[in-house]
């Protein structure tokens, strides 16, 4: 079967493995009995390993999502250190820290780094890195489009994504992939991306499987640049250096990164008897690096001894990601019974080369490793589950359980020659003479000792989840949990009721009220940092010298910050499924989220005051300040619809078409009070800049359309995706707004041709983006040779990407 690029794979052949009269079998949201897409009581997508497969090659699976889901959003950031290569994503017009990952049904560890891109609402979470886990490995993924906090515990605010790891002993497929963006008039051609893939089942004696897979990559970095218009070099005796007509403006190196990667997985089960033991893990090691922009001898950034011409910082990283599951599961009176173990961990260090830090003069190192961070998860789950007849044969599913949660975050502060103040005055016959060299190595974002972090916390859980077919047309179901932290989250209760009535054999009714929770990240809790950063700031873009500030440190408190607290939620939906037709099905479903308490930075904080403190405090007074606070209270509302309809055209092959559509709208219904300390510096916690990243800054509306024909060999796949306007807002200047940016509709078109050579292998190709589309470019003066493009853009601000890929089964 082929897949398309387009849409949700809703509706698959009818004899497909894992399918029942032509619906997909899911499990997830419905313990202890499977149900089909169409009578789920919430909706669920079904994305196939065959459409993960096509487009894992040169996507990272966040972006596969992002095509295939319609409310499922990623963002295509610019230079952003990490974020460049871990991009901000979303489900519902949330951002990840609100949706939970989960893998064969078990809790998926989140990541070392911190959402930091300017802009994302998911400011300071860690959320859980999809990209660390191989596509080659993955059978399918569900995607549970509702608030499951009462099912499975904190951060299912938005929904659910569950993937599920392939156990076939029988089967073996690889693909080659290689691909690059087009050429781009300054540029050139970049982005070259190599990528190969490999997954091979095997028998574990009469009774079990195990499936290993693995994958690799080589991506080269993708830029897009422009002239920087300030001044390279410093006058001499009040005239232009002789060098500056030539000078090189095109030091910005941000973008896509250089990246090499290779993650493997393996996923077993072996039965004895009446027990099965099952196993899974996965293991991801990347490197990544990426520029950064330019910095000049004009400035005192830059030691002439060491680079006379200026250079390019770039960010350096190394991570290395790993998750181990052990469980068993048997059935004893009755009870499917299942107890496991999983335990995760995620290491990142980071660093810069081809920089310095000016204040140690020209005796400054060019690299540095600058901090490394680490994040621990152990859970360990007992559930359970029963069939039951009740009130004269009602079928009643049971489910119960508890589920002990270890979390530990720790950063660590590493050369201290990164953010030491060495003391360096550039010396008298330098332009520069009498001023002090920047502190901190330039491009890079470091740690000092006192910034480091160490959190670490239990979480103890408890659930009940009830399905009842009360007719043989109407099924309700309910679910509670209480969980309890050891840390300022304290004890948390959320429950969910869901329903959904067969009004014929092919229209069918749901919806669901849920209140949930988020427990604040222990990053959010324990994070600082110092960077230097692009930020908008009196209209035009600037770098400023940035600092994330712990919630409980000296200068936070004065301030006025306060400790976090959990958000909380809402979640109301409604919803229609209809199969009127054999291998048609439509969904359409209506939401409305609440959070109360959103926790997120504040704006960007700089006055006299805010600098007085931080001299206070042993800083210079000249960065920009950040804290984490319980800024806002949003409400989300948006409506889903999927159509997937697949029918033959006789000698002329097959046709499988697919149309989906997500509408998001977030308002922001309150704001934190004005703490009084910021009040008397005539200063705002939550400024119009940073609402508008909630409100206006993605676009509210996304259209997918796929269509993919087949006949004997052959194979098209087309897809068309509109992506709609959105805005960045900027702060107000003398009560106006002034510097807002408006980015248009735009439509993506992607295509593929493929030819079955054998019946083992297929060749085909493609282009993402095939008409080389690049977002509206930014109207407010770009100042330091940065892309000219819109860098939240959903699509991306890189333009068409074309490729080859050679598929195989074996």
């Amino acid at each position: 079967m082929s897949a398309a690029l387009g849409g949700t794979a809703f509706a698959q052949a009818a004899d497909d493995p894992g399918t029942q009269g032509g619906q997909d079998i899911v499990v997830t949201g419905s313990r202890g009995q499977a149900r089909t897409v169409a009578t789920s009581p919430t909706p669920i997508d079904v994305i196939s390993g065959e459409q993960i497969a096509q487009l894992g090659g040169s996507m990272q699976l966040r972006d596969v999502l992002s095509q295939l889901v319609p409310s499922f959003q990623s963002q295509q950031v610019g230079s952003s250190s990490w974020n460049s290569v871990t991009r901000p994503a979303g489900l519902r017009g949330l951002s990840g820290v609100h949706v939970l990952v989960l893998v064969n049904g078990k809790r998926r560890h989140n990541s070392a780094l911190i959402d930091l891109n300017s802009g994302s609402t998911s400011m300071g979470g860690n959320p859980v890195d999809l990209d660390q886990i191989p596509a080659s490995a993955i059978a399918r993924i569900e995607v549970l489009r509702d608030g499951a906090a009462a099912q499975y515990g904190t951060d299912a605010i938005a929904g659910v994504i569950n993937v599920i790891l392939k156990d076939n002993p029988n089967a073996g497929s690889g693909a080659i992939e290689a691909g690059r963006r087009y050429s781009d008039s300054v540029n050139g051609s970049d982005g070259e991306t190599v990528s190969a893939q490999l997954s091979k089942g095997f028998h574990l004696g009469g009774n079990g499987s195990i499936v290993i897979s693995a994958e690799g990559k080589l991506q080269k970095p993708t830029v897009r640049n422009s002239d920087y218009t300030g001044r390279i070099y410093p006058r001499i005796n009040g005239a232009d250096d002789p060098r500056e007509a030539t000078g090189d403006r095109r030091r910005y190196q941000g973008g896509l990164p250089d990246l090499k990667s290779v993650s493997l997985a393996q996923n077993s089960y072996v039965d004895v008897g009446s027990l099965t033991i099952y196993t899974n893990a996965t293991f991801g090691y990347r490197e990544a690096r990426v520029g950064q922009a330019g910095r000049y001898p004009s400035t005192t950034s830059d030691i002439v001894q060491i680079y006379p011409d200026g250079f390019t910082p770039y960010y350096t990283m190394k991570e290395t990601d790993w998750q181990a599951t052990a469980g068993m599961k048997q059935k004893v009176g009755g009870w499917n019974l299942d107890f496991s173990t999983t335990y995760g961990r995620d290491y990142v260090r980071s660093g810069a080369d081809n920089t310095l830090n000016a204040s140690l003069g020209p005796s400054s190192p060019t690299r540095f490793d600058t901090f490394s961070a680490a994040f621990d998860q152990w859970t360990t789950n007992f559930d359970m589950s029963k069939g039951l007849e009740v009130l004269g044969g009602r079928h009643l599913q049971v489910s119960a359980g508890a589920e002990f949660r270890y979390e530990s975050y720790v950063t660590k502060s590493l050369d201290t020659a990164s953010w030491a103040n060495g003391g360096y005055v550039y010396p008298a016959g330098s332009p520069l003479a009498g001023q002090p060299g920047a502190i901190g190595a330039q491009g890079a974002t470091v740690i000092t000792p006192a910034d480091a972090a160490n959190a670490k916390r239990m979480v103890g859980a408890a659930y009940i989840d009830l399905a009842l077919d009360l007719t043989d047309r109407l099924l309700i179901t309910g679910a509670g949990r209480f969980e309890t932290y050891d840390d300022s989250s304290g004890n948390v209760w959320s429950g969910k009721v869901s329903g959904l009535w067969k009004a014929t054999d092919w229209l069918n009714f749901r919806g669901a009220f849920s209140n949930g929770f988020r427990s604040p990240s222990l990053s959010q809790q324990a994070y600082a940092q110092t960077a230097t950063q692009v930020s908008l700031v009196n209209g035009s873009y600037q770098l400023i010298e940035s600092k994330i500030l712990q919630t409980g440190s000296p200068i936070a408190q004065a301030l006025g910050a306060q400790p976090l607290k959990p958000e909380r939620s809402r979640n109301y939906s409604f919803g229609v499924t209809m199969t009127p037709l054999a291998r048609f099905t439509l969904t359409v479903d209506a939401y409305q989220i609440n959070i109360d308490d959103r926790i997120t930075l504040t704006g960007l904080l700089s006055s006299a005051g805010v600098r007085q403190i931080l001299r206070n405090n042993g800083f210079s007074g000249n960065q920009y300040v950040r804290f984490f606070a319980n800024a806002i209270d949003t409400r989300t509302r948006g409506i889903d619809a999927v159509a997937n309809y697949t029918f033959s055209l006789g000698h002329f092959g097959q046709v499988r078409a697919s149309a989906a559509y997500n509408y998001n709208k977030t308002t922001i219904t309150h704001v934190a009070d004005n703490p009084a300390q910021l009040a008397n510096l005539g200063l705002t916690l939550f400024d119009r800049q940073t609402q508008g990243y909630f409100t206006v800054f993605t676009p509210r509306d996304k259209i997918i359309l796929g269509l993919n024909w087949s006949k004997g060999p052959y194979s098209i796949n087309a897809k068309e995706t509109r992506y709609g306007s959105w805005t960045a807002l900027a702060n107000l200047v003398n009560g106006q707004p002034t510097a807002d940016q408006s980015y248009g509709a735009k439509w993506i078109t992607d295509l593929e041709v493929g030819y079955q050579v054998i019946p083992a292998m297929k060749l085909s190709f493609g282009a993402y983006n095939l008409f080389n589309t690049y977002p509206d470019k930014n109207t407010v003066p770009n100042t330091i040779g940065s892309s000219p493009y819109g860098s939240n853009s959903p699509f991306g601000a890189y333009g068409g990407y074309y490729y080859g890929r050679l598929s195989f089964d074996f």
